[in-house]
């Protein structure tokens, strides 16, 4: 039998607002600035890290890649009920509503093809154009607002199946009411057969 804590896990949202003075959250704004290339998604995400940062989530997800996948819906389950109780029963109004999420931010990591960005190049037809390194990820991606990729430089892909690929960062703004959509399209994938 399976223990939860037999894994490395970490799920957490962070109020962008209410930890803007923190240095690793003002580095992290600088950083995605600094990566967002596209004109039209980097206004709307200044406004996210900005003026609007107090209704914002971090939305934090690390784990094991082998973490099996029947235990993230409960996962995200729980995630989102310790969300929803915190707007309840923390001591503060100011606590309360810092769990008040009208949108999240997302940084994960995914593999972009080297030919993703030009249209009809993929080497072979069994090729995607990105590989989700989580597969709730890709849902999320669907859901997403915007989307933007920016490369990690300091990192190598040494798996043959993963020769055509550049591992890279994509980040996400999803609008916190598509939470429940994403719960259960999480669920479908995972009980597909």
């Amino acid at each position: 039998m399976m223990k939860i804590m037999d894994f490395s896990l970490l799920f957490l949202p962070l109020n962008l607002g209410r930890y803007k003075d923190h240095k690793c959250i003002a580095e992290l704004k600088e950083f995605l600035l600094k990566h967002c290339l596209e004109k039209n998604i980097k206004g709307d995400l200044r406004v996210l890290l900005g003026e609007q940062a107090h209704n914002v989530g971090l939305l934090v997800s690390r784990r094991v890649v082998n973490l099996p996948p029947q235990l993230l819906p409960p996962l995200y389950d729980a995630l989102c009920d310790e969300i929803s109780w915190a707007t309840e029963d923390e001591p503060t109004e100011e606590l309360r509503n810092s769990f008040r999420f009208n949108s999240y931010v997302l940084v994960s990591k995914i593999y972009k093809h080297k030919n993703a960005d030009k249209k009809n190049r993929l080497s072979s037809d069994s090729e995607e154009a990105i590989i989700y390194v989580n597969p709730e990820d890709e849902i999320f991606h669907k859901l997403s607002l915007w989307s933007f990729n920016f490369p990690f430089h300091a990192e190598q892909v040494t798996a043959h199946e993963l020769k055509n690929y550049r591992p890279m960062g994509l980040v996400m703004a999803v609008e916190a009411d598509k939470v429940s959509t994403f719960r259960e399209q999480l669920r479908s994938l995972i009980d597909e057969p």
